[in-house]
């Protein structure tokens, strides 16, 4: 148990007298202070141990290298054991107290209450979890640049850095030390430890109360502080203080008093590694599903995009396909006019095959006969039809004049024989009037070969008037 004379005398330490001005580095060293209460501490084991769930995060080569810095090996529990005794104490001492100043009855009275956690009440607990380190670039530096990451001197420079720290821990908080380890394991090599800031305190009342006080530590109840001081003791390996954003905010609200616009620095808020883990997995989840979420939605806009050009690439077509369309039309709808209007002048007759052609006496053919061969010879499908009509209605034409011609010529060869008939009745007629001496020469003269035929064509020359003129003569 630390004495009330001890206690006062460990308050006193020599960084009060240091120099806290920043000293020039590339490198700020790094100093964070965590809140735990003591139930806290099977998570710190469980990290310490290696035992947590989340593992992702050490290289597992290289936890043998971790390093146990100070306290005993059984420190958690001798720190449990001490807890319930300051708590034993504190009760005993407050009972006699209470008998001397309050009398039996409140002596009595508190004893039934029972022993009482050796802090005050206090949202973040009253020990304190600890990480120095500095960037990890730091540890990486080299003095001469041929030896980029050279092990060896990394390891030196961790050793240096080690030894630095352990010497500022203890010049510090004495006894509070209870726990300090090296690890090299993570990211980044740090020193990572527990401080259990115990302070006693007198009064009649209360006796001689052990309890667990951070603000009795003059850094633990001043980060600010706290920074200055290990910034300078750090300052001979080449590291400096980290940024004063406390003072930046200080500076800040002064000035926002008198100009509205003047900003105010967010305050920095550590948070536990396992707490800021399982939010990094959520947020890391969580812009997995935004990107899936953007990488489908631009699918979905790459697919439309397809879509509407395939569907520009359709109506495109169409409107293609509709314009050689109508082109065709019109050209079909010329070639027919065309054939039309010189069928009509003439200068479209059927050939000797009955297939139409252009005539080759007209002058007027002869003009077109360039525009009109090409059409005959490779018509549209509608200048085709109409070729076809007019080669049929043409031939209709000829066979109907042949017919007409045919009946004609048959007509008239029945007049001739008619004609020819009533020429031999008139002749034996005659013959059988004529006396016998005339008789003989009339039916010699009307007998001479070709005398019927030569009547017989006369008679059609001269059409119906056959029979009748050649009757007068």
């Amino acid at each position: 148990m630390i004495t009330s004379q001890e206690s006062k005398m460990s308050i006193h330490y020599p960084f009060e007298t240091l120099n806290v001005a920043e000293a020039a580095g590339a490198h700020p060293i790094a100093l964070r202070f965590e809140e735990m209460f003591p139930h806290q501490l099977h998570r710190y084991d469980l990290h310490l141990r290696r035992k947590q769930r989340d593992m992702d995060h050490f290289d597992h080569e290289r936890t043998p290298l971790n390093r146990h810095l100070h306290g005993e090996e059984d420190w958690l529990e001798s720190l449990k054991a001490d807890i319930e005794l300051a708590r034993l104490q504190n009760l005993n001492q407050e009972v006699e107290g209470l008998q001397r100043t309050r009398g039996s009855n409140e002596a009595q009275k508190r004893l039934i209450e029972g022993p009482r956690d050796p802090w005050r009440a206090s949202k973040g607990g009253p020990l304190r979890e600890f990480i120095i380190t500095a960037n990890k670039e730091w540890f990486e530096e080299t003095s001469d640049s041929a030896k980029l990451f050279d092990i060896r001197e990394q390891e030196a420079r961790e050793r240096q850095f080690e030894a630095r720290a352990l010497e500022w821990l203890k010049s510090r908080f004495g006894d509070m030390l209870v726990h300090a380890r090296a690890d090299r394991d993570e990211t980044t090599f740090h020193i990572h430890g527990i401080i259990a800031p115990w302070h006693e305190k007198h009064s009649k009342r209360s006796g001689h109360q052990r309890m667990l006080q951070p603000s009795a530590h003059p850094l633990l109840k001043d980060y600010e502080k706290a920074q200055d001081d290990v910034g300078a003791f750090f300052a001979e390996l080449g590291l400096t203080r980290g940024e004063r954003r406390a003072e930046a905010r200080r500076k800040a609200k002064e000035a926002r008093k008198t100009d509205p616009s003047v900003e105010i620095p967010k305050k920095r808020r550590h948070i536990p590694a396992h707490i800021w883990r399982a939010d990094e997995e959520l947020r890391l989840a969580s812009e997995a599903r935004k990107l899936k979420a953007e990488q489908k939605s631009a699918q979905a806009e790459r697919d439309e995009a397809a879509r509407a050009k395939r569907e520009a690439d359709r109506k495109s077509q169409e409107a293609h396909t509709a314009s050689a369309q109508a082109q065709m039309r019109t050209q079909a709808a010329d070639e027919v006019l065309q054939i039309a209007e010189q069928a009509a002048r003439g200068n479209l007759r059927p050939g000797e095959d009955g297939r139409l052609a252009i005539r080759r006496d007209d002058q007027a053919a002869l003009e077109t006969r360039k525009g009109l061969e090409r059409v005959l010879t490779n018509p549209a499908p509608a200048a085709r039809k109409l070729i076809r009509h007019l080669e049929r209605t043409y031939g209709a034409f000829r066979q109907t004049a042949t017919r007409r011609a045919e009946a004609e010529v048959e007509t008239r060869m029945n007049a001739v024989m008619r004609a020819e008939t009533a020429l031999l009745a008139l002749r034996n007629k005659i013959a059988g009037a004529l006396p016998e001496a005339f008789r003989k020469r009339f039916v010699a003269e009307t007998t001479k070969p070709g005398a019927e035929l030569e009547r017989a064509m006369r008679a059609v020359r001269k059409g119906d008037q056959g029979p009748e003129k050649e009757d007068e003569r």
